[in-house]
């Protein structure tokens, strides 16, 4: 009786000193980071023997491990695109950086130049104006830039230490894996929760999932389905790429044991900080500066080709009041030839907010171009694909709208050199660069061309009212040339809605009416583009009535062209997007729209993360509560149990003391 009393009591108390210990290791550890409360737990022995075996367990809920690391993802996708987002907002709300009222200025400074076209120092603002706005625009695409290369910073680091939190939990299964999965060897609690930690850490930088394999390793793998860790420690390392913009970062999967091997990343699915760093760049970095680019170089082109149609303060056709830059297409690897391209003069209304895709189908004779736009991700926008064939690359090959079956180009102008090979392929992306590379093409304020270099004048001896009306300019660069080159043109009202007009060569052109409606006379005379000009004759003539058309020689009081200056303001010159006709009016948006856009895409993107980030906030805090109520450690539930505990193992001890009373009283009894 007394040794089943000793046993008992033995296994009683080594009991009882596991279940202290367990519920020291608890308090213990209960600020260290991810450590999982544990339990131990006995069998009793056959027969009443005393205890048995015990074990001592982690007390964690997978499935709410599983949503915590997956809450934990969004929450770090959230804050971190706030962050980011938040400096791009404050950039743009502040009134100091606007773009919009700086295009206000200088259209103000038309106005009142249009006031009084003689006055130089108005036509001076303009061109003040002018420079403000470019250097404007160039400090608010600089900033863009910083922000695109902190970007690449934070890819950086982010990378570094997911490949290390990879690299941490494929070693962990190592060593958990090399127990093995008996009760001979159990695998040490605390590698568990390393490994856990690492998992948790390594969703806060991208969205993962996990699957547990029979010998206790666990498999990570993107939210995409790519891998991260495989069995036998086996891993793949986050790579970054740029290709084929060295200066734009790439996420790519890496082979670990060969490292020439890449596999592309969808980054759509990244979550988590790296996820909200690309995200940010692809959903507002990458469209502000497109759209800064569009802007600038649409404000840009707009104006010349207006100066262009009108006479300078010192009598001659405008000129350029900006200088467009042009661009070098980006190579992808293993390319032999090169693009250079540029804004088609007059042609900045078609360009859209996209970049291209430029490939060399066949560089044989004839040879084949195809240009497509594409998206931010860089895929191909259906329906955009402009294919240019008959081309003779046995030279440089230039390419530009007049090239294109439909005639639309969206505004580029391309010379293809060095006989590019077959298959090769180029990137286009204009907009990402032209907001800085702006300059002024003149800083004399006389160059500005606010006067119409052709006037209209009814003979004083005219029997009828009719008056020349709406004199407008739609070119300069007329055949032949200069412009007005067989000015003045003679108009004469030959009765019957028939109108005879004669150039200083004496040669005849005759616009006939089917009713007294006399608009756009040249182009029905079938001259208007040839001439570059038209106009509309109101009121009644009479038969032999004449009208003049001339150079405006000493027109310096004229604001005729600085009134269309004006009119840039308000018009849709603008061109949404790639994938419908360029001279559609819902496809067409002015300066201010563009602007406006712009801002407001910003505040809204940076207002529904605001939202979302605290709405990921509040549901984290709730899953962590539901994980933490398991496996975490309760100071006020664990001195209980170490109360209960000290009691259980002193009534243990009394048990072998009583075992020791009963044997000593054997031993009296037999002596």
């Amino acid at each position: 009786m007394s040794d089943n009393l000793l046993r008992i009591g033995t296994s009683a108390v080594l009991a009882n000193s596991s279940l202290l210990n367990t519920t020291s290791n608890n308090i213990g550890n209960i600020n260290t980071p991810g450590y999982v409360r544990q339990r131990t737990e006995f069998e009793a022995q056959q027969f009443g023997l005393g205890v048995g075996r015990g074990t001592t367990e982690r007390l964690v809920n997978e499935f709410t491990l599983k949503q915590m690391r997956r809450d934990t993802s969004n929450l770090a996708f959230a804050s971190q695109f706030v962050n980011e987002a938040n400096r791009v907002d404050a950039l743009f709300s502040n009134p100091a950086n606007s773009i919009a009222t700086g295009m206000n200025d200088l259209f103000a400074q038309i106005q009142t130049a249009n006031n009084d076209p003689t006055q130089l120092s108005n036509r001076q603002l303009i061109i003040g104006s002018s420079q403000a706005l470019i250097d404007r625009f160039d400090g608010m695409s600089n900033l863009i830039l910083d922000q695109e290369k902190y970007v690449n910073q934070q890819l950086d680091i982010y990378v570094n230490e997911s490949n290390n939190l990879i690299k941490q939990i494929a070693t962990y299964n190592k060593d958990i894996a090399s127990y093995g999965k008996g009760a001979t060897r159990p695998v040490p609690l605390d590698l568990l929760d390393k490994r856990d930690l690492a998992i948790l850490k390594l969703s806060e930088m991208l969205e993962i999932s996990t699957l547990d394999a029979d010998n206790g390793e666990k498999l990570v793998f993107m939210a995409g389905g790519q891998s991260l860790v495989v069995e036998q420690g086996d891993f793949q390392l986050l790579a970054l790429n740029g290709e084929p913009d060295p200066n734009r970062k790439e996420l790519q999967l890496q082979l670990n044991s060969k490292k020439t091997v890449l596999r592309d990343v969808n980054v759509k699915e990244i979550g988590g900080k790296l996820g909200a760093v690309v995200a940010f760049r692809e959903e507002i970095l990458d469209p502000v500066q497109r759209q800064l680019g569009q802007l600038s170089l649409s404000l840009a082109d707009s104006m010349n080709s207006q100066n262009k149609l009108g006479m300078t303060l010192s009598g001659g056709i405008g000129d350029n009041l900006f200088t467009l830059p042009s661009f070098a297409a980006l190579s992808f690897a293993g390319n032999v030839g090169s693009i250079n391209y540029n804004i088609e003069p007059g042609k900045s209304g078609d360009l859209p907010l996209t970049d291209f895709m430029v490939t060399i189908v066949n560089n044989g004779t004839p040879g084949t171009v195809l240009l497509e736009a594409v998206d931010g991700k860089g895929n191909v926008i259906p329906g955009t694909d402009k294919t240019i064939t008959g081309l003779d690359f046995s030279t440089d090959v230039t390419i530009n709208a007049a090239d294109s079956p439909d005639g639309d180009l969206y505004g580029l102008e391309m010379t293809i050199s060095n006989s590019s090979a077959t298959g090769e392929k180029f990137l286009l992306n204009p907009l990402s660069t032209a907001a800085r590379r702006l300059e002024m093409a003149t800083n004399r304020p006389e160059d500005i061309a606010l006067a119409s270099p052709v006037r209209g004048v009814f003979n004083s001896a005219n029997l009828g009212n009719g008056r020349i009306e709406d004199l407008t300019v739609t070119s300069t660069d007329t055949s032949p040339a200069p412009f007005l080159a067989n000015a003045p043109y003679t108009i004469t009202y030959l009765g019957s809605d028939q109108f005879e007009i004669t150039d200083s060569a004496a040669t005849t052109f005759t616009a006939t009416f089917g009713s007294n409606n006399y608009n756009e006379i040249l182009k029905q005379a079938g001259i208007a583009d040839d001439l570059g000009f038209d106009f509309n004759i109101s009121g009644q003539p009479k038969p032999g009535d004449t009208f003049t058309l001339e150079f405006n020689q000493g027109g310096i009081n004229d604001n005729r062209n600085g009134l269309a200056f004006a009119e840039l303001q308000s018009a849709s010159t603008m061109r949404r997007n790639a994938d419908s006709s360029a001279s559609s009016a819902a496809n067409k948006y002015s300066f201010n729209q563009s602007y406006a856009t712009m801002v407001g895409s910003i505040g809204e993107r940076t207002r529904q993360a605001r939202t979302s980030e605290e709405a990921n906030s509040a549901i984290l805090a709730q899953t962590t509560q539901w994980y933490e109520s398991l496996s975490g450690v309760s100071l006020d539930e664990e001195a209980a149990n170490l109360v209960r505990f000290q009691q259980s193992y002193a009534a243990a001890s009394k048990i072998i003391s009583t075992s020791q009373t009963v044997f000593d009283t054997l031993l009296q009894a037999v002596r």
